[in-house]
């Protein structure tokens, strides 16, 4: 399971962006609750939902890899 906190995603880029994405999309097909209220099915249009909600940013040691 990825390290996510509520850690400021701004001035991140493409790569680290679509890792993030990807992350939490396994998350979510691995059972993880939602963390926005949505119909959508799909875990990419979910994460990427829950990212720009600002309830999906990185943690620290996560832009160090």
């Amino acid at each position: 399971m990825p390290n996510i906190s509520n850690k400021s995603t701004k001035n991140i880029g493409t790569f680290h962006l679509t890792t993030l994405l990807i992350k939490r999309s396994r998350e979510l097909i691995d059972g993880a609750p939602k963390l926005i209220e949505t119909d959508l099915n799909d875990p990419f249009k979910i994460a990427f939902k829950e990212y720009v909600s600002g309830k999906l940013k990185f943690a620290d040691d996560e832009l160090k890899k």
